[in-house]
């Protein structure tokens, strides 16, 4: 006798939406917050220019991150503009890899020095 690999009983039932979907994902009241789940990279503005944040995460390590028109600036609970941004700030950057690799930068927020 020979057995399916498909058997009914080792399948799982569909999952349907409700309460428990949203379980675990924090505050959804925060209007600020990332719709989805994004890699945090904390360090200090290197340079910032209209496309291109670079930040020193340590005394060897930067990363580059590309500015793009979703990106978000964002310092304690304001929307600021990315001009307000200058090289010496710590940052908080909330970072997705786009298609090509490079990391594009969904939200920066402005750390405040007790933060750290």
């Amino acid at each position: 006798m020979a057995l399916s690999p498909f058997s009914w009983g080792q399948q799982r039932p569909p999952v349907r939406g409700g309460a428990s979907a949203t379980a675990g994902r924090g505050a959804l009241n925060d209007p600020n917050a990332p719709k989805r789940v994004y890699a945090t990279s904390h360090g200090v503005v290197k340079s910032i220019s209209k496309s291109v944040l670079m930040v020193a995460m340590d005394d060897e390590h930067e990363m580059k991150f590309r500015i793009t028109r979703k990106t978000k600036f964002i310092s304690g609970d304001k929307n600021i503009k990315a001009s307000s941004i200058e090289s010496g700030q710590s940052v908080a950057v909330d970072a997705e890899t786009a298609l090509d690799g490079a990391f594009e930068a969904v939200r920066i927020v402005l750390e405040s020095p007790a933060t750290k």
